[in-house]
């Protein structure tokens, strides 16, 4: 019982891990689609800008002190400041997770948990690889819509560019390049500990065949 929540509190930790870790990079993958996307003339706005402006979002939304949102050149609707709250309120819960669960990794790692779920690791990490061929085979479209329809209680999350002009910037790829993203470090995360594991396993098989 006791090994069983060791693991879920894992599970827990990776996937708050790989949000937040997905949070850090959000910032550069921006100033990357802004040349991508030539997000200054669909804007309107030079380059510089555009990174100011969402350095201000991304600082709201992980700063738990931060309790209002002002960018200067994108207005936004009531409606829009009630979706980024639950947002944060969501990033906020990422944080915490990955914080006070990251004594669960510890464990998991110093008791060798990697041997015993190890098929259970492979599990886990058969789950983006699933996720993400769900998302490509309705298209991430409709993907992006079940998503918030899920993790939202209303509808707040369809911005109105005339009343909302940032959604002109954070664009579809934009969400599907930071999904991609998340995908990738969650992989990655679970598979270091599967590697360790089988690593483990694999030594243990070594010292049986020399005896």
């Amino acid at each position: 019982m006791r090994e069983r929540l060791i693991f879920t509190s894992v599970i827990l930790w990776g996937t708050a891990t790989a949000v937040s870790l997905t949070l850090l990079l959000a910032v550069p993958l921006f100033y990357v689609d802004i040349h991508l996307e030539n997000l200054p003339q669909a804007s309107g706005l030079p380059a510089e800008t555009l990174r100011h402006n969402f350095n201000i979002l991304m600082a709201y939304l992980v700063n738990p002190f931060a309790t209002g949102l002002h960018m200067p050149d994108f207005p936004s609707s009531p409606d829009a400041l009630q979706h980024f709250r639950d947002v944060k309120k969501l990033f906020m819960l990422a944080l915490g997770l990955m914080l006070a669960l990251s004594p669960a990794i510890f464990l998991f790692l110093k008791e060798h948990l990697a041997i015993v779920y190890h098929n259970g690791l492979r599990f886990v990490m058969g789950t983006p690889l699933f996720i993400g061929l769900v998302a490509a085979l309705i298209g991430f479209d409709n993907f992006f819509i079940y998503f918030h329809e899920i993790f939202f209680r209303d509808d707040t999350w369809l911005f109105n560019p005339d009343t909302d002009p940032i959604i002109n910037v954070l664009t579809e790829n934009y969400f599907m390049y930071t999904f991609i993203l998340f995908l990738i470090l969650f992989e990655l995360l679970f598979f270091l500990l599967y590697w360790s594991g089988n690593k483990r396993v694999q030594r243990k098989n070594i010292g049986k065949t020399e005896q």
